[in-house]
Order: C-alpha cells, then structure tokens, then sequence
C-alpha cells in the first residue's frame, strides 16, 4: 500500500462522518420543531404588546371601558329586578 491508497478511504471516512454529522443535525432540528412549544393567542398578543406597546394600551383601555360599561348596566339590572320582588 502507498501513501496515495491510505488517504482514499480517509477521504470516504471523512465523507461519511460528514453525512452522519447532516443526518445527525436534521433529525435534532426536527425533534426540535415537534417539541417547541406552539404558538397561541396569548403568546401572539405578548409579541403585539412587544411590538406596539402603546395600541396594545389603547386597545386594553377601550376594552376594559367596554366590559366596565357592561359590568355596570348587569349590576343595575339585578338591582332593579331584586328590588321589584321584595315589593
């Protein structure tokens, strides 16, 4: 054997380790997206406050105007309707 006929199957070795070393980190990529965690509403709604926070204040004050508003008009409601089966 020469010199010339030890590095042809070096170069296959090193070929092949290169290949294991691809599959290796595609199958770890791939585990990686099926474990990750999924994005959901409230993580999109974290990301939006995180891009714009100041219409995410306005959008959370015009809702919380919205439900005190309902809140108020259920409250007065049962006021009323208690108040007319005691009399």
């Amino acid at each position: 054997m020469t010199n010339g006929d030890t590095s042809v199957p070096t170069a296959g070795a090193e070929q092949r380790i290169d290949n294991a070393v691809d599959a290796i980190r595609n199958m770890s990529q791939d585990l990686t997206d099926e474990v990750a965690p999924r994005s959901t509403w409230f993580d999109q709604i974290s990301a939006a406050t995180r891009e714009a926070p100041v219409q995410s204040l306005v959008v959370a004050f015009v809702i919380d105007v919205l439900l005190a508003r309902r809140w108020c008009r259920l409250a007065s409601r049962a006021g009323t309707n208690s108040s007319a089966a005691r009399s």
